[in-house]
């Protein structure tokens, strides 16, 4: 099935080999819907109550919403922004935007002065907001920072002139002039628009991990596509459940389980403001409540659940992406599930490699594995020329499968993209192993250039997450007069642990000695600097945000609220 094309440079391809419909994602859910009308599609579970939706409830509330989007003005192409996750509503005002053939665009509040919001609907050109109140209104209140709600219910917004309507999920508390969908009534037009597989079906924002969030525009024959891809490769069935706690609104989150008529458990509530071990009871909870086959997890979250004292029924596939993936112990991991599936992608390539451990086979430190169906990869050096086997260098794709580039950004598409060959730069890097598996250790942007040697924050993060008391690590480089740069640590404690910075840093120390290797990282420690968070901020799609990690431990550093750690020798 996979193919190592030569064993001596690092290029890794599998072919499509699978059958998938060319059709649209409404056109998918009414199939689903006339065959299995009364099936669950999405379940929501909450701390006292459990509601679900239908496929059929799913079709007609999505109808629905799509003839009074028609009836607001709505057309095809136009950029229809919504904010409303963890709910059935999502589901109508995505689906029905589809159905009317706009573009759905995904997004979340992160700033209090909407600044990043303002921003991303300007780029987009949205012409309606779909979004909810939140508690007190709080996004109401950010949203009349930049937008004048009219008493005919119309909206202005110098920050966003293409911006014609706002509709919120329920009437906001305090705004006079709120609209929601109950005011307004269904178009007389007997036919929908007519909409095609490769038209756009979700506009997604990039994590925004490491910078700005890009959008980035999926068409509905890739998106289900995707799909299909996974659960194939995971061995998994349509017919059994699966617990996803993503937000909707990100690519890794999106219901695509519904395409293919899987039942998908999510919590009713975001866990973004959650501690881990707080999201680790919930998610046990809810496992065992509705007797889930497949859980998809954050690795930080499986962390959690190996080392803590968790009582979860054993499940089929426990699924972790969004980072690279550190070792788990096969024994510890065999109370959790049957098989352990490490997934790498990206918002703009979609789901690319898999690595699945089961309980006979050891892990290996940021391992990514195969490509999916479709799906090529290769590794390069600063010239553009594959590396040999073994050697690090940056990760490029190509995908049949993917995104269709930025929005209305062709320019910085075309940076990291090579037109001709379609290969996507992913700005990761990585290496290709003898026995032909793809191993990622982090973001080129992210490496710390120690005398002139590109070092992954990834090996400092794993070393030191070996610690029992630890349960965050983010490492970067500082400037340093001799070096460039030296790495400093960004770590949070688990709740009713104790660690010192001098206990982390011989823990350290003697981890490079027990591996008997990384003596020029060893030789170069001794300017090693850790500093303690409470909690460390996220991005809207779960991620640590690591750029603001990394201001806010630069501005922790430079009001002298730290001691440096220096003349630590080996």
């Amino acid at each position: 099935m996979y193919k190592f094309s030569n064993k001596k440079r690092s290029y890794l391809s599998t072919p499509w080999t699978l059958n998938t419909s060319y059709c649209t994602i409404p056109e998918r859910l009414r199939l689903i819907g006339k065959q299995n009308p009364d099936k669950e599609a999405l379940i929501f579970v909450g701390e006292k109550h459990r509601t679900s939706v239908t496929y059929k409830e799913v079709v007609d509330g999505s109808t629905i919403i799509s003839r009074k989007m028609l009836k607001m003005g709505i057309k095809k192409k136009d950029v229809v922004a919504i904010h409303d996750d963890k709910s059935p509503n999502w589901l109508f005002y995505t689906f029905g935007a589809q159905m009317c053939g706009a573009w759905p665009l995904h997004f979340y509040f992160q700033r209090n002065d909407g600044s990043d919001v303002s921003a991303i609907l300007k780029e987009s050109g949205c012409k309606a907001v779909i979004s909810q109140p939140g508690e007190g209104d709080e996004y109401v209140q950010i949203m009349k920072s930049f937008i004048q709600f009219n008493e005919d219910g119309t909206v202005q917004s110098d920050a966003v002139p293409s911006l014609k309507q706002v509709l919120f999920s329920r009437k906001p508390e305090i705004l006079r002039y709120g609209l929601t969908f109950d005011d307004i009534s269904p178009s007389s037009e007997k036919e929908l628009p007519e909409v095609e597989p490769e038209d756009v079906a979700a506009i997604f924002c990039s994590s925004g991990s490491t910078g700005p969030p890009k959008l980035i525009p999926w068409n509905h024959h890739n998106l289900i596509n995707t799909n299909v891809s996974i659960i194939e490769a995971a061995g998994i069935k349509n017919d059994e459940s699966i617990f996803c706690p993503r937000t909707f609104g990100w690519v890794g989150g999106y219901p695509r389980e519904l395409f293919i008529g899987m039942p998908r458990v999510t919590n009713s509530t975001t866990f973004k403001e959650q501690n881990v071990k707080d999201i680790a009871d919930a998610t046990v909870k809810i496992v065992n409540q509705e007797n889930c086959k497949h859980v998809v997890l954050f690795s930080s979250t499986v962390d959690e659940l190996l080392k803590g004292n968790y009582r979860m029924k054993p499940v089929e596939t426990i699924m972790s992406s969004g980072g690279p993936m550190s070792v788990k112990d096969p024994k510890v991991l065999e109370r959790l599930c049957k098989k352990f599936i490490n997934l790498y992608g990206s918002t703009e390539s979609g789901a690319l490699a898999m690595k699945i451990f089961t309980i006979k086979e050891g892990m290996r430190n940021n391992e990514a594995g195969l490509p999916l169906h479709g799906i090529d990869i290769k590794v390069v050096n600063k010239e553009d020329r594959l590396c040999e086997v073994g050697n690090v260098g940056e990760v490029n794709v190509r995908n049949r499968s993917s995104s269709t580039g930025y929005l209305h950004e062709e320019q910085d598409w075309h940076k990291s993209c090579r037109i001709e060959g379609y290969w996507f730069k992913t700005g990761d890097v990585g290496y290709v192993s003898e026995d032909g598996h793809l191993f990622v250790t982090g973001r080129i942007s992210e490496s710390i250039i120690i005398d002139g040697n590109m070092v992954s924050p990834s090996h400092f993060e794993d070393i030191l997450m070996k610690h029992p008391s630890l349960e965050g690590a983010v490492a970067f480089g500082m400037p340093d007069e001799f070096l460039h740069e030296v790495a400093c640590v960004a770590i949070v404690i688990r709740e009713g642990m104790l660690a010192t910075t001098e206990e982390l840093l011989v823990f350290y120390r003697n981890e490079i000695s027990l591996n008997g290797n990384d003596t020029f990282i060893a030789s170069k420690f001794d300017k090693l600097r850790i500093i303690f968070f409470d909690t460390f901020p996220m991005t809207s799609s779960g991620k640590i945000a690591r750029k603001l990690v990394k201001e806010m431990s630069f501005k922790i550093l430079k009001e002298g609220r730290i001691k440096d750690i220096d003349g630590i020798n080996f």
